[in-house]
């Protein structure tokens, strides 16, 4: 039998495909996700089952060169073709090493989808069954889990976390992504210029507020939580028509990690210190006083420094 086939190849593509759907699950792009998790999930199990015997992977109404190329008795000239990854999953299920799941059923039927039309969002919560597929199989081929996930191990235990609320996993494992998203940029390149490259992002914090209509967006930073560099923190707040103002926390997202983070209650779970900024609204009569000495210009930027 050719290496194609060989345990190491289906390994060997199933981590890089699982890799490559991790990266895609950081960048919010869950069609992508679903994409490459699907492939990983195939190679992987057809690795498995290769590793009980090669005749498993045999389509049952496949040519006999096939099972002669399969099981090692005259190899093929032509193209050996396998079973697809829903035959792949059913036979190791009936093998009893991998038990049913929906959720791992949804990311195979969204692959399919994905490859010839657009689905969404429906990825996004469908990373946990593919970390558990993984450990599953690996630990029926005796494979190291951290050698398999590498730098993505932190970010696949966090996702099995039980201890933890659903929401607790979801915002853990972004800013898990979102580091190894912030430290792939500076592979390979020397220490001391990604400590410049950070140093120069380092500013005096300050909030920058625009008007328009009876609307107001602040503007602010503060440390990333993934990265360590300065989040943009982005404020709204309405007129009253009575001279004040309240601001309230709209969004923090980093453009060095692309970590956004979008709820109080993310907020709070990240452990982020918005005090400052959620202390604004102490400002907006002054704020107003000041907008209004500027005639309120539709699109006006007024930069205020040292409020924060």
């Amino acid at each position: 039998m050719d290496d194609v086939l060989s345990v190491e190849s289906f390994l060997a593509g199933a981590r890089r495909f699982a890799h490559l759907a991790m990266a895609a699950h950081g960048r919010s792009d869950h069609e992508l996700f679903a994409l490459h998790g699907g492939v990983a999930v195939e190679r992987l199990v057809k690795a498995a089952l290769v590793a009980k015997s090669p005749a498993l992977l045999l389509e049952m109404r496949g040519k006999v060169d096939a099972l002669f190329h399969l099981t090692g008795v005259k190899p093929s000239a032509g193209r050996v073709h396998t079973v697809g990854a829903n035959e792949s999953i059913s036979r190791l299920r009936k093998l009893g090493v991998l038990p049913e799941d929906t959720d791992l059923d949804d990311l195979i039927e969204l692959r399919n989808g994905v490859a010839h039309s657009t689905q969404g969002d429906e990825g996004r919560e469908l990373l946990p069954a593919l970390a558990r597929t993984v450990e599953i199989v690996l630990t029926d081929l005796g494979r190291d889990l951290a050698a398999f996930w590498g730098c993505w191990t932190e970010t696949v235990r966090l996702a099995l976390d039980e201890s933890r609320t659903e929401l607790e996993r979801d915002v853990q494992v972004r800013i898990q992504q979102a580091r190894n998203i912030f430290a792939d940029r500076f592979d390979g390149l020397p220490d001391d210029f990604a400590k410049r490259f950070r140093n120069d992002q380092i500013k005096p914090l300050g909030f920058t507020l625009m008007f328009v209509d009876h609307l107001l967006r602040a503007e602010g930073a503060v440390k990333c939580p993934a990265c360590g560099n300065q989040a943009a923190v982005a404020m709204l707040g309405r007129t009253d028509g009575g001279g004040s103002v309240k601001f309230v926390v709209d969004e923090v997202g980093c453009p060095m990690c692309q970590l956004t983070l979008v709820s109080s209650e993310e907020f709070d779970v990240a452990d982020l210190d918005l005090r400052g900024f959620r202390t604004l609204r102490l400002f907006g009569h002054r704020l107003n006083r000041l907008l209004d000495e500027r005639q309120k210009s539709v699109g006006r930027v007024t930069d205020f420094a040292d409020h924060t």
